[in-house]
């Protein structure tokens, strides 16, 4: 099993790749979520990935929700359990709170892995610079080509350091929590065209269509940024972040 959660196509592609190799089944956390399926049973001899993007130097919301509600049932001894971040500037601490947060589980990585990618925090990061995101693309392909020679080898001991400090973590944490307030997300209704793939493929359901038009209904979602970089139309802006553009990963058909 590879669980895995991707707005924009970064770890969706990690997975994709993994499970090509390995021929485990991919399991997209946005439908766990969705589906309210709060059980997970990884089989006797059945691998364990699991492939998540960096949310401000951590863990998304959408993960750690999850996993306060989720019972995973682990049978056996004979498994590889093996965790990838991806990430556009740094990883901060998501390796180390991986490890703990999956820990209360009995689950205990044999390796840590990290794969750099475009970082697509468009608030800060210009995006519309097609060659410097095609040198990031091509980083993170080579890193995910690597690591999957690893993963296929069922190599253990692969680990980095934290880039930061507990304490910076924690600020960057309470940043992160008080940023993911859905009225920071702005609709130009002129531009819009109704076509509802920000409501359909929104992880957290906090976006509706109301009269052709989206509308947030929730006060808090992860943060993924999905609804804003897959809009067709460029109708949604989140924070001034159309002026830096929008960004999919090229090489993956997303979910819907």
């Amino acid at each position: 099993m590879i669980l895995y959660f991707s707005a924009t196509g970064n770890s969706k592609y990690v997975a994709q790749e993994l499970s090509v190799a390995t021929g485990e089944s991919m399991v997209p956390l946005k439908e766990l979520v969705r589906n309210k399926d709060y059980v997970l049973t990884i089989s006797d001899g059945e691998d364990f990935g699991v492939v998540m993007p960096t949310y401000w130097e951590g863990l998304p919301s959408i993960l750690l929700d999850y996993l306060k509600q989720v019972s995973i049932n682990l049978e056996g001894n004979n498994h590889y359990c093996y965790f990838v971040a991806t990430y556009g500037c740094d990883y901060g601490n998501i390796l180390s709170t991986a490890t703990k947060e999956f820990a209360r589980f009995g689950i205990y990585f044999d390796s840590l892995y990290a794969a750099r990618f475009v970082d697509t925090w468009s608030p800060m990061f210009n995006l519309k610079n097609k060659l410097k995101n095609q040198r990031a693309e091509e980083n993170g392909r080579q890193e995910t080509a690597q690591i999957v020679k690893w993963v296929i080898n069922k190599e253990h001991g692969h680990n980095l350091p934290d880039q930061m400090t507990k304490s910076q973590a924690e600020r960057a944490k309470r940043t992160y929590d008080s940023i993911r307030k859905t009225s920071l997300f702005k609709l130009n209704s002129d531009k819009c065209i109704g076509c509802g793939l920000c409501s359909r493929q929104c992880p957290m359901e906090a976006i509706s269509m109301k009269e052709n038009k989206p509308v947030w209904v929730k006060s808090m979602c992860t943060l993924c940024l999905g609804c804003f970089h897959r809009c067709p139309a460029a109708a949604i802006d989140y924070d001034y972040s159309l002026r830096n553009g929008q960004y999919v990963f090229p090489d993956i058909r997303l979910d819907n």
